[in-house]
């Protein structure tokens, strides 16, 4: 049993997003504690109203809501008297046994899983201790919980969610867009490593989906704008392009510039590995398509970006076991896009700018987002840089122009100026 616990300063916020599964058939209501029966029955602001009963009662503490989720090994099948025990359970263990809280078990993954939604403000207006509670509390309780129930240990499970063989890319329009976008997000974003826009979007790509910030003329691009839609068989897009800010995971180009400064820690020790790898398999291939073949029998998708002339300009190397994607360019020259063409013979475009290599389907090379003086320039939009330290910037971060002062500057001068008199 996986768990993951966060903390936050909205109960509506959780609320609404599991209520909203429930509304779409993804979710359903199938326990509570602290409520009245027929809760299913109420609406959102309702639910609100008794969580709000406790919080009135401490103003001062801020983060004040509790959302927990309980992931299951693929294959665990528990009825729902069974999920409602273990979750009583654990509740106990970790300190939140009285604590009115509801439950919902999601159905938009390829693993059992239940999210629990709670408050940390007790009946008498006391703040339950969340810090270190993973450590101190959750971890023991799961443990302990995991024996009792003979549950997969969570150090057994090596991912949350569906495996990319098991998942297979998504199909439009067989199953509800948004729910099988949320689903690929959460395994990429908790499971792969990747340091930029492109081998993001290469990973995606395996599942199926794409992240698009547009034209480097459009609109979308020019404020930071982020959207995901679901690719057909041939590469196209389909439905409606759904922004990154809707989804409860919210992967927007803020929080992607903040992954890939987390992720390059990790890259020096992936990349060799990564390289043997694909450098064997290159020696042994006598054709692009032969190589990709090669690749995906040692688990490895090879993201091709080509131009309009079907010239090669970028390469993206996905290891699903190892979980990371890894520009070529980054394993060596002879396996960029550059070095593969000269190798097989084929078209390679010479005039790229700088950087290209990072494309992926026309996408620009966004490691560096959104602290780019583009994205800081001009008009933007507000969730774009929502919570953004400006003050945390380094200087080569952001060259925009300086404006002076210029009374003040001439106030100065006048004032050295009696000083030396």
């Amino acid at each position: 049993m996986v768990v993951r616990i966060s903390t936050g300063q909205s109960i509506r916020g959780v609320l609404g997003y599991n209520e909203s599964k429930r509304v779409e058939g993804n979710a359903k209501l199938i326990g509570y504690q602290g409520f009245f029966p027929g809760v299913e029955n109420l609406g959102i602001v309702q639910l609100v109203r008794r969580f709000d009963a406790l919080l009135s009662l401490n103003r001062r503490t801020k983060t004040n809501t509790v959302h927990i989720s309980l992931n299951f090994a693929p294959g665990e099948k528990l009825s729902e008297e069974s999920l409602e025990e273990i979750i009583t359970d654990y509740l106990k263990r970790i300190g939140f046994g009285k604590q009115p809280c509801l439950i919902y078990q999601h159905h938009d993954a390829g693993h059992p899983h239940v999210h629990l939604v709670t408050v940390n403000i007790d009946a008498h207006g006391k703040r339950i201790e969340t810090h270190n509670m993973g450590k101190n509390l959750s971890e023991p309780a799961r443990k302990e919980i995991e024996k009792q129930y003979g549950l997969v240990p969570a150090e057994k499970q090596q991912f949350v969610g569906p495996d990319i063989r098991s998942l297979g890319k998504l199909s439009y329009a067989e199953i509800p867009t948004k729910a099988g976008i949320q689903t690929v997000l959460n395994q990429v974003w908790q499971n792969y490593s990747f340091c930029s826009f492109g081998e993001y979007n290469a990973i995606l790509r395996c599942y199926g989906v794409e992240a698009d910030r547009g034209e480097p003329d459009s609109n979308r691009y020019k404020r930071g704008g982020l959207v995901y839609q679901v690719l057909d068989s041939a590469g196209t897009k389909k439905g409606v392009p759904i922004k990154a800010s809707s989804f409860y995971l919210k992967p927007t180009l803020k929080k992607l510039g903040l992954k890939f400064q987390r992720e390059q820690s990790r890259r020096e020790n992936q990349v060799p590995v990564v390289r043997q790898k694909i450098i064997g398999e290159l020696e042994r291939s006598n054709s692009l398509q032969e190589l990709e073949g090669r690749l995906k029998k040692q688990g490895i998708d090879l993201g091709i970006s080509r131009t309009a002339t079907g010239a090669v300009f970028g390469l993206v190397y996905v290891d699903h076991q190892l979980q990371v994607a890894i520009k070529g360019s980054d394993l060596g020259k002879e396996l960029g896009a550059t070095g593969i063409s000269k190798k097989f013979g084929l078209v390679h475009a010479k005039d790229q700018q700088a950087g290209a290599e990072d494309r992926v389907g026309g996408q620009k090379n966004a490691s560096h987002i959104p602290f780019t003086t583009k994205e800081l320039e001009g008009e933007l939009l507000e969730s774009a840089l929502e919570g953004l330290d400006l003050g945390k910037l380094s200087d080569s971060a952001y060259q925009g122009p300086v404006y002076r002062d210029k009374k003040k500057k001439k106030k100065r001068q006048k004032t050295s100026n009696q000083t030396e008199s």
